[in-house]
């Protein structure tokens, strides 16, 4: 049976050790799809290895690894969390802490997660795609699928996809968020989403800047269902999931997982310390982090988009023309649905209770994918990008991510 989510009663057994600490605005927008919290703690076990594979690290590097994922846990900044490190060599996968705290369930790499941002990889893909079978291109302006975007006729699906259409994060809207945490489980339409973007006004006129907000991929998401007739789910199934054996890999519908899965517990909530938010609806995602998948399935993924599998070599170079985005860190760089940092290509991924990493390096053919069942602050900081920041050096010493700090 699949692993069931308690819905949004508070967790009195999984408490802070620090005073719950409300995350800052500019974060919320990556927790909310794309994320983060407050540190949270309970005594753990030590992690398991699943399988035998060191996928050719080093014996120290393991070791090493493995005490700091265990540590992670035990110092009560997740529940539970899942890496996985492919190389030519083969996978190591590591697991600690648990899946569900009641009632108390080991973690497994089997399980599925929510990936939130990482969404966004599939989508600029799909739209990447079209741009390779003639039916759009990438300076076609987005009012010529999806109606009511300000500016329309000057916004192109290539400013949607670099980041750079001047859109306002509908996360950041006040309204929005009070409703959101009114009521967790409601199911939201893009349309709904867009609005409360547009409600802020631009954030600058489009081409002249950049900055990161999801209503940019919400309406890729629109044009692909415009484009290809139908819903977004269906065709990222037939396109991307299915052709690739992605089979753990899924588009909900609702809030419902179709397999055995692990349940997220966040500090969002203004109501509570801590949460149950696995039944939380995540159509307040929609196209830029909706989806559901596992390690495994993820390890696969990101280093199709990383090789460039799916794209031709002309257009999987277009795709890679790195840009700084906003006021970030200078090696952080960013285009479509793509992030660039030190050589490793990927995205993280927020949604309340869950965060997500997955990273691709060419040079050394090594993908890193992290899922943790939480999304508390470490020192204000998403506590994935903290352990990434922190594991990579451990894993690839001459080559590690250099994790821009987000506070």
């Amino acid at each position: 049976m699949p692993l069931r989510g308690m819905g949004d009663r508070p967790l009195h057994s999984f408490r802070s050790r620090h005073r719950p600490r409300r995350a800052p605005l500019r974060v919320l927008g990556m927790i909310l799809a794309a994320g983060l919290s407050t540190a949270t703690g309970c005594a753990q076990s030590a992690g398991t290895a699943e399988g035998d594979s060191t996928a050719g690290l080093s014996q120290q590097a393991v070791s090493s690894a493995s005490a700091m994922l265990d540590r992670f846990v035990a110092d009560g900044h997740a529940p539970g969390v899942v890496v996985e490190v492919s190389t030519p060599d083969g996978v190591w996968t590591h697991t600690a802490g648990r899946s569900a705290t009641s009632p108390d369930t080991p973690m497994s790499a089997q399980l599925q997660h929510r990936i939130g941002s990482i969404t966004k990889t599939f989508t600029t893909t799909l739209i990447l795609q079209l741009v390779q079978e003639g039916t759009v291109a990438l300076d076609d302006p987005v009012s010529r699928y999806v109606d009511g975007v300000p500016d329309g006729d000057r916004v192109t699906l290539r400013m949607l996809g670099t980041m750079t259409a001047g859109l306002s994060e509908y996360l950041a809207n006040p309204d929005f968020r009070s409703r959101f945490f009114e009521d967790p489980m409601r199911v939201w339409t893009p349309p709904e989403l867009l609005d409360a973007s547009y409600a802020l006004g631009a954030q600058f006129p489009p081409g002249t800047n950049s900055d990161y907000s999801n209503a940019n991929t919400v309406l890729l998401g629109l044009a692909v269902e415009k484009v290809e007739g139908a819903p977004f789910g269906d065709v990222l199934t037939e396109k991307i999931l299915r052709p690739h054996g992605l089979d753990h890999t899924v588009w909900p519908d609702d809030a419902s997982f179709p397999h055995d899965h692990v349940l997220g517990y966040t500090s969002l909530d203004p109501a509570h310390e801590v949460t149950d938010s696995t039944s939380w609806s995540p159509t307040q995602a929609y196209s830029a982090g909706q989806m559901i998948s596992t390690a495994g399935d993820l390890t696969q993924w990101i280093r199709l988009v990383g090789r460039g599998d799916l794209l031709t070599p002309e257009l999987q170079s277009e795709r890679l023309q790195w840009q700084p985005l906003g006021d970030n860190d200078d090696n952080w760089h960013y285009t479509f649905g793509l992030e660039e940092n030190s050589g490793w290509i990927g995205h993280n991924g927020a949604i309340p209770g869950y965060m997500s990493y997955a990273v691709y390096h060419p040079a050394l053919d090594a993908t890193i994918v992290l899922l943790i069942n939480s999304d508390a602050a470490i020192d204000g900081e998403p506590p994935v990008n903290v352990l990434l920041r922190d594991l990579s050096p451990v894993l690839f010493p001459e080559q590690p991510v250099r994790v821009p700090v987000v506070r």
